[in-house]
């Protein structure tokens, strides 16, 4: 019988590094799980968070918005994970629809979600390309303006890989 004192000094190793690598984040319950996002994306659609309450009172006009530009409420069979962290409302206008608090998840075609975004996008861009050339429209010689701004744009969590 052979003793094997090394994979146990290996198993401490890596159980202290993967200690030392642990970044707490608090939780948001907003965030959609990763493996259900993509089992959607896979079928071709975009998940959201919609506002369907403020103040205690139903938001109508948000949710008559979302659905004009598309958005359907995911029901609690086709998420069934969330049924755990999340309630199905029981009556009235949203019945049968994944809730957190005031918000409905909500599910769109992915090619219309980025179309949509991709239109705010622009929409954006030529808001601040017409604030700039108002600003330089106003420039004097004697008081230059100079624009150094740059953009940043940031979406999401930086991806993490186990080794």
């Amino acid at each position: 019988m052979t003793r094997n004192t090394t994979s146990r000094n290996a198993e401490a190793r890596e159980l202290n590094t993967r200690e030392a690598d642990y970044e707490y984040r608090e939780p948001n319950l907003l965030d959609i799980p990763d493996s259900l996002e993509h089992r959607f994306l896979d079928q071709g659609l975009k998940l959201r968070w919609i506002r369907v309450l403020q103040k205690g009172q139903d938001d109508y006009q948000n949710v008559g918005k979302r659905i004009a530009e598309g958005w359907e409420f995911v029901s609690v069979d086709e998420v069934p994970e969330l049924a755990h962290t999340s309630f199905v409302r029981e009556e009235g206008r949203y019945t049968g629809a994944v809730c957190r608090g005031d918000l409905a998840l909500a599910k769109m075609p992915l090619k219309k979600a980025q179309n949509r975004q991709a239109y705010f996008e622009n929409q954006s861009r030529e808001m601040v390309d017409a604030v700039n050339a108002q600003l330089m429209g106003q420039n004097d010689s004697r008081m230059p303006i100079r624009n150094n701004s740059k953009t940043q744009i940031t979406k999401g969590r930086a991806a993490k890989f186990q080794d």
